[in-house]
């Protein structure tokens, strides 16, 4: 297939092109970085520059491909909220009026599990996106949610969504720099009880999903499916398996929760009364929420729908990683 991949100077986006590239598929990837361009193009991949607010620039970049898988967003547990609602809303509403102009085949988009940040936790989360008074209050789950219903407007045999939770593995900017502020040398820090369960997702699962939902059926489109390794675990586990990867036996140390909430609240603040350019705590209400509130997903309609399952542990996605 010819596929285009958006987003691909990121981690999951640069994932996705390598994999589909070595699978033998035609691919080009877009991305906003000239510097991450340029180290992929030296490896051989085809990118190239492309904002997704430019129409007219994305059209000419769509046209001639069979497939898009959109992977392109601004995650972060901090930003202005503009700058989530132009890349992830505005950008994604761009690239299907791209879509719909071509005629492409086909459009896979890559959301997030974070469409459930503050829902209830008591159960896993079925593959319908949440009802319109559950929308997320953090701007990036509330952008994803309004992308999610978005790609609800377009024909459902033309696009399929997956939601991965927590995708970690090389290259990873999302668990993995949580859990090394978790981690010193010789302990681990648990936030409160630290017995939060919490699903994350390999990352050679989450791309064995994309080849999957590339194949997928007529009757698999037009919906979003959750997807992760299927194995909640408690966050002290996740953070003592990680600082013990090597072997290592480590020391625990607790923090009481409402301490770390109470410099998390103080820190978002601060940042956003500061002038000049906005920094990025440390600490956020909302990356505080990820570690410290259960959040599981029901993988069965992936399982059921595409045919797919996960297939690498959370211990040898933690190999993997360097």
């Amino acid at each position: 297939m010819r596929v285009l991949v958006t987003g691909a100077t990121g981690s999951l986006g640069s994932a996705v092109v390598q994999r589909l590239s070595e699978n033998g598929h035609t691919v080009t990837g877009l991305g906003r970085s000239l510097a991450k361009i340029k180290r992929l193009k030296e490896r051989g991949f085809n990118v190239e520059q492309c904002n997704l607010l430019d129409q007219a620039s994305l059209n000419q970049q769509v046209a001639g491909h069979d497939v898009i898988v959109h992977c392109a967003a601004f995650a972060a547990p901090f930003g202005r909220k503009r700058t989530f609602f132009e890349t992830n809303v505005e950008g994604f509403n761009h690239l299907l009026q791209s879509v719909a102009a071509n005629e492409v085949g086909r459009l896979v988009v890559v959301s997030s599990a974070s469409v459930f940040d503050g829902n209830d936790s008591s159960t896993p989360h079925s593959d319908a996106t949440p009802e319109p008074h559950l929308r997320p209050r953090h701007p990036y789950g509330a952008s994803k949610y309004d992308a999610e219903c978005l790609a609800a407007t377009m024909p459902k045999h033309r696009w399929i969504g997956l939601r991965p939770r927590a995708v970690f593995g090389v290259g990873d900017q999302t668990l993995v720099p949580r859990l090394k502020r978790l981690v010193s040398h010789s302990r681990y820090t648990v936030i409160g009880k630290g017995d939060a369960l919490v699903d994350v997702t390999c990352l050679a699962n989450f791309l064995d999903a994309v080849e999957a939902a590339l194949e997928a059926n007529e009757d698999a489109m037009g919906q979003f499916y959750n997807i992760s390794n299927g194995d909640p675990r408690r966050f002290e586990d996740i953070i003592k398996a990680y600082g013990e990867r090597n072997g290592v036996t480590l020391k625990r140390r607790s923090i009481p929760y409402a301490l770390v909430a109470g410099i998390a609240r103080a820190s978002v603040m601060m940042a956003s009364i500061m002038p000049g350019t906005p920094w990025e705590p440390k600490l956020t209400p909302y990356g505080l929420r990820q570690v410290t509130q259960s959040l599981r997903l029901d993988i069965s309609g992936a399982k059921a729908k595409l045919g797919w399952e996960p297939k690498i542990s959370f211990e040898q996605g933690l190999e993997e990683l360097e």
